[in-house]
């Protein structure tokens, strides 16, 4: 059985015109920087715009770079549910965001879909 993993602090993106000595998820440079990281780093940097309160899920299991519709099936199932998610993939699983205020219905999503959920 396939684990989906949240983790327990609060999540924040963060647009910023330079990265800094923090600790992040994840950085896009596209027209600056847009940073993944928990709320508490957030408070570290100077950001033109953040936006908190998302929780970390990540898929406890290795991808292969052939997979085809594993985050299509997650995703609609999540929109059925009027929950918008945000993607993130690395080079071994997929990782999404999802606001606090989801989280309890995006449980009960992944339970239905056959995921065990750690939290």
């Amino acid at each position: 059985m396939l684990k989906v993993l949240i983790d327990r602090e609060n999540f924040a993106i963060a647009r910023t015109d330079s990265l800094r000595e923090v600790d992040f998820f994840a950085a896009i440079n596209y027209k600056g920087f847009t940073l993944v990281l928990r709320e508490k780093e957030a408070e570290k940097i100077d950001c033109q715009e953040v936006e908190g309160g998302f929780k970390l899920i990540t898929f406890d299991a290795k991808m292969d770079f052939s997979t085809v519709g594993f985050i299509a099936k997650i995703s609609n199932a999540l929109a059925e549910e009027e929950i918008p998610v945000l993607v993130f993939s690395s080079y071994f699983t997929d990782h999404l965001l999802i606001r606090e205020e989801h989280l309890e219905k995006a449980i009960e999503v992944f339970e239905k879909l056959g995921f065990e959920v750690e939290t």
